[in-house]
């Protein structure tokens, strides 16, 4: 109904029923008459058959990439997708958020100026003006508005063992979960929440490298909009050391420096105008040279990339608002026994972390 622009007016009309028997099928209160089916199914453009749901779950759908940022295939697309469904399994003991669907976009698209408009909207949702910086605070509350459940984890530093990021949506509950790793970089943790918020809008439109390119322009014109860009690009072009000047602009707003490079050339190009030229081979070297001396996530927020696992939880709880720990909590104490196997799973972490994880918990619990 949605795709083909139907309210349940059009729909009833269509269909020679009123509005409030569309309300009725939608809601689930009746079904159909027999003799209603091949024009319900003619208006919506699917045979009688496809009227007909299957009793099993629907599968859950995931954004994950592999550590060469290429599409997951394989052995980790099956672990990304174990992890989904412990995740479905595990939303049984967790409060909603909402009393209604969240608010998703309804045709999302992959040209540029629907994605900045998209960026524009969001940031002014949070009342931020294009110059104002983005907080982990303002990402918060976006996650928390829309419903998803945010789900910290430490899967190392620097991606020595997954990605970033992933991204589980449930399509039974309408439920977005967002697994991230606080071992990322500093300068790379707020573009990978940005990145994911993204897919929480997207990503039952948008899937695969169509959703991973949205989430990618999403994020860099909500982290660093067109106007900030833009005077960044003047400031450069009439200083001495224009590096100087893209570093300023990284510092001040909390964002890697290759956001900001990327967001000059892309207005460049967009004036037809040759690209800066500050990205080349030499600068790649001395931005991978230099990352050693760049603290994780979990660093700025516990003061050490080995915090306590109690810690962990109770920083994790407070900042994140994540319901996830008293849920395995809650499932430990439902099953009558630890399950660090089931916890392992699904935050796809080791099992010798999950066995630390797990006992803190019932500790708790207890």
């Amino acid at each position: 109904m949605d795709r083909l622009g139907l309210t349940g007016t059009s729909l009833g009309q269509a269909c020679l029923v009123s509005k409030e028997a569309v309300s009725n099928w939608l809601s689930g209160d009746s079904i159909p008459r027999p003799g209603k089916l091949p024009k319900l199914a003619e208006t919506l453009q699917l045979t009688v058959e496809q009227l007909f749901v299957s009793d099993e779950t629907p599968e859950p759908i995931v954004a994950y990439r592999t550590k060469t940022n290429r599409p997951a295939t394989g052995a980790a697309l099956d672990a990304a997708q174990e992890v989904a469904l412990h995740l479905q399994e595990l939303a049984q003991y967790v409060e909603p958020r909402l009393k209604y669907e969240p608010r998703k976009l309804k045709d999302p698209q992959l040209e540029i100026d629907y994605v900045r408009g998209v960026a524009a909207e969001t940031r002014a949702s949070l009342g931020l003006t294009p110059d104002q910086v983005l907080t982990n605070e303002h990402l918060v509350q976006l996650f928390k508005s829309f419903g998803a459940y945010l789900v910290p984890v430490f899967w190392g530093l620097n991606k020595e063992r997954h990605e970033n990021a992933l991204n589980v949506y449930l399509p039974e509950s309408k439920e977005s979960w967002v697994v991230f790793n606080l071992g990322c970089k500093k300068d790379d943790y707020k573009y990978w929440l940005a990145h994911e918020y993204a897919h929480c809008l997207s990503l039952h439109k948008l899937q695969d490298e169509p959703g991973e390119k949205f989430a990618e322009r999403f994020a860099q014109f909500l982290l660093f909009p067109d106007e900030v860009a833009q005077a960044c690009l003047d400031e450069m072009q009439s200083a001495k050391k224009p590096m100087d000047v893209a570093n300023s602009y990284a510092e001040r707003l909390d964002i890697s420096i290759v956001t900001v490079v990327k967001g000059v050339d892309r207005l460049l190009l967009e004036q037809n105008k040759s690209e800066s030229g500050l990205v080349d081979d030499a600068f790649w070297r001395r931005w991978r040279a230099g990352r050693a001396q760049v603290p994780s996530a979990a660093r700025e927020l516990f003061g050490t990339d080995t915090p306590a696992v109690e810690e962990f939880i109770a920083k994790c709880e407070q900042v994140y608002d994540t319901p996830v720990f008293k849920a395995l909590a809650n499932l430990q104490r439902q099953e009558g026994g630890r399950n660090p196997a089931f916890i392992a799973a699904a935050l796809k972490v080791g099992l010798g972390e999950a066995v630390g994880l797990s006992h803190a918990l019932w500790e708790i619990q207890s």
